[in-house]
């Protein structure tokens, strides 16, 4: 029997994680919207980098929705970047990063307050650099994660993003509070898409495994899903994965796929013509597919294999939905191949290089 690990434990605490985080957040989240309204905000920046990046890109489409403030997404790297007309006392700037301790994301809060604009930080980390620079805190309740690739923090940023995006839209937009609700209720549909998503993909486990090469794409939200989903497996497993939108996927990529390749496709309502065309082409070259859907998704092209979600969701809010299956994938990936997921080989260089001088992910620090 394979060991197991603490990642394993901490995807199924998803769920758990995601409610406490949104319900230990309403206050902040309240005096955040009136801060906006007071200091007539009329621009909100998101900013961080790896799974943080990826969790504001899979929140982006619902702050678009809901927003009629200019809302930019900016990778951490470009910050430093940005003209003075966007960073000026205007703006809304949030630095995220879970371990509160990424020299890039702590630099924007210093950026962000030479500006005069409002910093936020968003850390599961109350006692880290982001957090004692930034003006205003927001910190998630995932708890403890000491592994190097994060998923519980991952689900509980993404919904924190979009419980923000809610709270800080237009007032008079009657969609908020459907979103809302929905939202709210998401983790219990998570976990039941947990716990019965994973003992189909163990058995599907050693054909997937035959492949070398993996492409993850979704559409809308999903696309921020499919680019964490491909930086998991890769940073646990080591196995190569790109990651674009369906559509981006199709438009070029996809000529290079042959039967080493391993297409996964996040499929919600809306989607299936598009991923019909994406299947057809990809088996016409030889690759194999693995279809992660709604249910009651109808495709006319058959894919090689398919699991399917506990409930459907607004696209905006799938990316709650999709994103489990995809760390579930990568977890048990990574475990086939005899590695370590909590502990990659790779995670020594990595932190020494993104993290400022002296400092140390929260549950590495020596005592």
């Amino acid at each position: 029997m394979p060991a197991r690990y603490h990642m394993i434990d901490y995807i199924h605490e998803g769920p758990e994680a995601l409610q406490r985080t949104l319900e230990a957040n309403e206050s902040p989240v309240q005096e955040l919207a009136e801060t906006m309204a007071r200091r007539g905000v009329d621009r909100v920046i998101l900013t961080g980098i790896g799974s943080s990046h990826t969790a504001l890109t899979m929140a982006a489409p619902l702050w678009a929705a809901h927003s009629r403030r200019m809302v930019h997404v900016v990778e951490s790297a470009e910050f430093a970047s940005l003209p003075a007309h966007i960073l000026d006392e205007r703006a809304l700037v949030f630095s995220v990063s879970r371990s509160g301790e990424r020299g890039l994301v702590v630099d924007s809060v210093q950026r962000t307050r030479q500006a005069g604009a409002v910093s936020v930080a968003i850390t599961g980390s109350a006692d880290s650099l982001l957090a004692k620079q930034a003006q205003h805190v927001l910190i998630t309740a995932e708890g403890p994660e000491v592994t190097f690739p994060k998923t519980k923090s991952v689900i509980s940023t993404t919904g924190l993003l979009m419980r923000l995006a809610l709270a800080l839209g237009s007032s008079d937009d009657p969609g908020p509070a459907r979103h809302l609700g929905e939202l709210k209720a998401a983790h219990a549909v998570v976990a039941r898409t947990i716990e019965a998503v994973e003992p189909e993909l163990v058995r599907l486990l050693p054909e997937l495994t035959q492949h070398s090469l993996l492409a993850v794409c979704g559409s809308g939200a999903n696309f921020g899903v499919a680019l964490e989903g491909a930086m998991k497996i890769q940073e646990a497993s080591f196995v190569p994965v790109y990651a674009n939108s369906t559509d981006g996927l199709i438009n070029g990529p996809v000529g290079a796929l042959n039967d080493r390749w391993l297409v996964i496709p996040l499929i919600g309502a809306g989607d299936e013509v598009l991923a019909d065309q994406l299947l057809k082409i990809a088996h016409g070259f030889g690759a194999h597919s693995l279809v992660v859907a709604e249910p009651g998704i109808t495709l006319t092209e058959k894919p090689t294999y398919a699991v399917c979600l506990a409930g459907q969701s607004d696209s905006v809010l799938a990316p709650l939905h999709f994103l489990p299956v995809l760390q579930l994938l990568a977890y048990h990936w990574t475990v086939s191949r005899g590695m370590n997921p909590d502990a990659p080989a790779s995670m020594a260089a990595i932190l020494d290089a993104v993290l400022a001088p002296g400092r140390q992910e929260p549950e590495l620090r020596k005592t």
